[in-house]
């Protein structure tokens, strides 16, 4: 008894100070904490490093705390991470080059959907509005004439006895 007693409070005393412990174990600047920020993690998908808890994320953090300890500047510290796992890596990536093709290409894409519906507008609109309307109306008229005196021929045709 006495000793399940002692091992329920040793784990329940564990358990309070893990967070403690884990606090305790990364102390990170606050200037470390914006570039991890500025990090895509490898291993999770749309997490920052600084919001990751993956081991390969916490050895960032302190690869970065080092690199900030040792002098290095914030661009510095990019850099390496930049060399190490590609452009990939930053969450903002620099707006040039190809990556500035993915962020002007929407745009453009969207200009040349309006112009082509713009144009697209104006030429019906042209259509609907041109003085050929009325003879076009009686085209039709003409043509619907033509159609019904037709059928007209071949229902006698089909009526008449045949010789």
């Amino acid at each position: 008894m006495k000793r399940s007693i002692l091992v329920s409070i040793l784990i329940v005393l564990g358990l309070l100070l893990m967070p403690t412990l884990a606090a305790a174990e990364e102390t990170l600047s606050p200037e470390a904490l914006e570039i991890a920020g500025s990090l895509n993690c490898p291993v999770c998908e749309g997490l920052s490093v600084r919001d990751s808890n993956s081991q390969l994320s916490q050895d960032m953090r302190a690869q970065i705390q080092r690199m900030l300890d040792e002098g290095k500047t914030r661009q510095e510290v990019l850099d390496y991470f930049v060399e190490r796992y590609g452009i990939g890596i930053l969450r903002e990536p620099p707006k040039e080059g190809f990556v500035l093709t993915l962020w002007w290409g929407p745009v453009i894409g969207l200009a040349v959907g309006v112009l082509v519906l713009a144009t697209f507008m104006v030429q019906r609109r042209a259509r609907r509005e041109r003085p050929d309307r009325e003879s076009s109306a009686s085209d039709d008229a003409d043509d619907l004439r033509a159609y019904e005196e037709r059928l007209r021929r071949e229902l006698d045709r089909m009526d008449a006895p045949a010789p």
